[in-house]
């Protein structure tokens, strides 16, 4: 057989927000050290319109539009691009002959997943949070293989306690931020001045900047060093909170090399995004969980809750005052340096540094089984 024969050829759909984009682009970065072809599928809104070419890969772009929590004549505009699109990604599967449709969720995939069962070709489906995506919600059924950060989203997929199909495997991470931790040494026994990082996704959040600024006051300066990624357009207010509170804070509007900031950090504080936890898994690092609540389905609140029940974080509950939250849970857990250790060993045990690589093997597994259903 010759190397070209011998090539699986992926098709990676989804996209919308950085947790679809990066395990995506993660898995095309597996699959093309493998020496095998790739086609992205995606939205021509998503963050992967960019993001993809800039990695190096082939994208299509498809008119779909998200239909969850919108009006009437959204929805109506949106079915109608859904048809269109499905149509176009059908041709696209064809054309490119694809082996295998692999989605990572969004609103991008669901055209995308249509086709495939339209084409009977195999499907599996990427799944990052413990309560899952409407996209990949809606072809569950039909997906040959499952791959999940959470034994929960499992479960709420297939409506089972148990099924075969369903693979605990972890989110692909950026292949840089994977190296810098291979063989790094557990964190030390955190000594005062306590390293906290904090940081609100790529744009900072004004929920976990206002609450930091409300505690700086109340803090012991001597005690504490902070790293504050904040957002460009809350930079210079948090900066000149941190002088004023006399405390020792590194502020930044973004954050570029991140394995650096978990790595000095004794304690996180940030959001619950799918991406985030399976960042400070790899990192080993404890943390102060402040879920997004007012947007999506809830899944942050559900991702922070399956940390904290396996010991690797603390949740901020949402219906407390944050600021007053936060203060108290980090006065609590400095003050016992044996639990952040615990709490980063728990986090360490969830890492799943192989997670493209495993995704990618029980999908050539598939292939290589019985053909049913693959055309």
């Amino acid at each position: 057989m010759s190397a070209a024969a011998a090539r699986t050829r992926w098709v990676i759909a989804g996209g919308g927000t950085g947790g679809h984009v990066t395990p995506a682009l993660a898995l095309g970065q597996a699959a093309r050290a493998a020496g095998d072809d790739c086609l992205f599928i995606g939205a021509e809104r998503g963050l992967e319109r960019r993001l993809v070419p800039e990695a190096g890969f082939e994208l299509l772009t498809l008119g779909a539009r998200p239909l969850v929590g919108r009006s009437p004549g959204e929805r109506v505009a949106a079915l109608a691009a859904l048809g269109t699109s499905t149509l176009r990604a059908a041709r696209a599967l064809r054309e490119f002959r694809a082996d295998l449709v692999l989605s990572v969720g969004g609103y991008a995939a669901v055209p995308v997943t249509l086709a495939a069962v339209l084409l009977r070709r195999p499907l599996a489906l990427l799944e990052a949070n413990a309560r899952p995506g409407a996209a990949n919600r809606l072809v569950a059924r039909r997906a040959r293989v499952l791959f999940v950060e959470f034994e929960a989203a499992g479960r709420a997929l297939t409506g089972r306690a148990a099924d075969a199909r369903v693979r605990v495997t972890g989110l692909p991470l950026r292949r840089e931020l994977v190296a810098a931790f291979a063989g790094a040494p557990p964190p030390r026994a955190p000594t005062p001045p306590f390293r906290i990082f904090v940081f609100g996704g790529s744009q900072g959040a004004r929920q976990i900047n206002d609450a930091v600024l409300a505690l700086l006051p109340r803090l012991d300066p001597a005690r504490f060093s902070f790293v504050h990624q904040t957002g460009e357009s809350d930079r210079e207010r948090v900066a000149a909170g941190y002088a004023a509170a006399g405390v020792r804070g590194t502020v930044v509007a973004f954050e570029r090399d991140m394995a650096s900031r978990y790595r000095d950090a004794d304690l996180v504080v940030c959001r619950a995004g799918a991406m985030t936890l399976a960042e400070l898994a790899l990192a080993g690092r404890a943390a102060l969980l402040v879920p997004l609540t007012h947007t999506g389905g809830g899944e942050q609140l559900e991702n922070a809750r399956e940390r904290e029940r396996a010991g690797a974080a603390e949740v901020i509950d949402p219906a407390r005052d944050t600021g007053e939250a936060l203060l108290e849970s980090l006065e609590k857990l400095v003050a016992d340096p044996a639990r952040l250790l615990a709490m980063g060993a728990a986090a360490a045990r969830l890492a799943r540094p192989d997670a493209a690589e495993r995704i990618l093997a029980e999908c050539r597994a598939l292939l290589a089984g019985p053909r049913e259903g693959r055309r």
